[in-house]
């Protein structure tokens, strides 16, 4: 195969190296859009066609980030004719080969595995599995030619995957990228991802590719010029959504109004509510009302997410929008990973997209006051993750399409 025209110079000498000579595990560390993911889009269906006999499995967080990683980008690539969809049983048909697919967030994805024998895997942003699946994978390459392939943006530098890295294992090849390897992308482009990641811990990761530990401040850029995210332009919105978090043991109930204009061009906390005081659920109800019916005499609001955790709760909250005639739909918020939701918000506060309106000072604060502990947002009552997990939950259901269009 003649890769000259098709990759650049660091794809190039991975493919050389991983296709004649391949190690037990060929893993690709490093940058955002740094032509990790599009090297195993054709190194992918090389494995398959030429795989021994034994199972082929293709594993990422979730089936949709694999889905929307690895097999959308090859169906379009090559067709359906050799590039199927996921079945409700988990298998896919790829390059005449049945393979599965899998999730791998939390430690019963590994129960899937159980029982297989791997001739090949993929896996798809590693840093992101369970430990216990990965294990489980370790288990099944048990044939003498099963072959590993897979990528990652890199994490805490005591993260478990680094550990593996480390080993000092002879069957592991690790290849590091950082954004600039990627010749392919514009001067422009590469400069804006600079930019939006600036300053924070995800610079080093996503940009430098390295394994560095988070620590203070989650939102620099914020916390150090709060002003220029302060806007009482709201002008030009053409829909809003709400995220709600329910107070308790301590915590405060608040709700955090969105809106966005055209292209989501601009992002718009527009309104909150916050309060600490515990709210019977009567009361909790009144608070909700009277909020949404503020958002609607200025916006179209449709869609209020809540936190999932209270379902009792939500359903008062649903029976109260019926009663009073509200033309919303109350959801379940899809609360994913909490860093997945503060690498959004760099990334739009970086861009130049994310703005907060005058009133709402609770946000403000909560961006402002947020700090690492270990790698994880601190929450133990210091500071105001309340509006932070509100203000997540309003635009969880949004945030992939919103990073396609930057």
């Amino acid at each position: 195969m003649t890769t000259d025209k098709l990759f650049t110079a660091k794809q190039q000498a991975l493919w050389h190296s991983t296709i004649s000579s391949p190690k037990r595990w060929n893993i690709s560390v490093g940058a955002v859009r740094s032509g990790k993911t599009y090297l195993d889009l054709f190194r992918i269906p090389y494995r398959i066609m030429h795989a021994g006999e034994g199972g082929i499995a293709l594993i990422g967080n979730t089936c949709g980030s694999l889905e929307r990683n690895i097999l959308a980008p090859m169906r379009k690539m090559y067709t359906e004719k050799y590039v199927g969809r996921i079945s409700a049983g988990g298998k896919v048909r790829l390059f005449g080969r049945e393979c599965y697919a899998t999730g791998a967030y939390c430690s019963a994805c590994a129960d899937k595995l159980r029982g297989m024998s791997l001739a090949y895997c993929y896996g798809d942003e590693i840093t992101t599995w369970n430990e216990t699946v990965f294990e489980m994978v370790k288990s099944r390459l048990d044939r003498p030619y099963s072959v590993f392939d897979g990528s990652c943006n890199p994490d805490s530098p005591f993260h478990w995957f680094k550990r593996f890295l480390d080993s000092g294992s002879e069957d592991i090849a690790q290849v590091h990228f950082t954004i600039d390897d990627n010749t392919a992308l514009s001067r422009d482009f590469v400069d804006a991802l600079k930019n939006e990641y600036r300053g924070t811990v995800y610079y080093d990761r996503f940009i430098l590719g390295l394994w560095k530990c988070a620590e203070g401040s989650i939102y620099p850029m914020i916390a150090s010029a709060p002003d220029k995210f302060i806007t009482d332009d709201t002008e030009g919105i053409v829909c809003a959504d709400m995220g709600v978090d329910f107070g308790g043991s301590g915590s405060a109930t608040a709700f955090a109004l969105t809106g966005y204009t055209a292209g989501a061009k601009r992002i718009i906390t527009l309104d909150e509510y916050y309060t600490k005081k515990p709210l019977t659920p009567a009361a909790l109800e009144r608070e909700f009302v009277n909020f949404v019916r503020r958002a609607l005499t200025k916006y179209r609001l449709r869609d209020v997410y809540c936190d999932s955790a209270e379902q009792v709760l939500i359903r008062g909250l649903k029976n109260a929008a019926l009663r009073e005639r509200l033309p919303v739909e109350i959801h379940n918020a899809r609360k994913g990973s909490i860093n997945e939701r503060i690498r959004f918000y760099t990334a739009i506060a970086g861009s130049g997209r994310y703005f907060i309106a005058r009133g709402c000072r609770h946000t403000l604060e909560a961006f402002c006051t947020a700090v690492w502990d270990n790698d994880r947002r601190l929450d133990d009552g210091s500071t105001n993750i309340d509006s932070l997990d509100a203000q997540e939950y309003s635009t969880e259901n949004r945030m992939r399409d919103i990073l396609d269009l930057m």
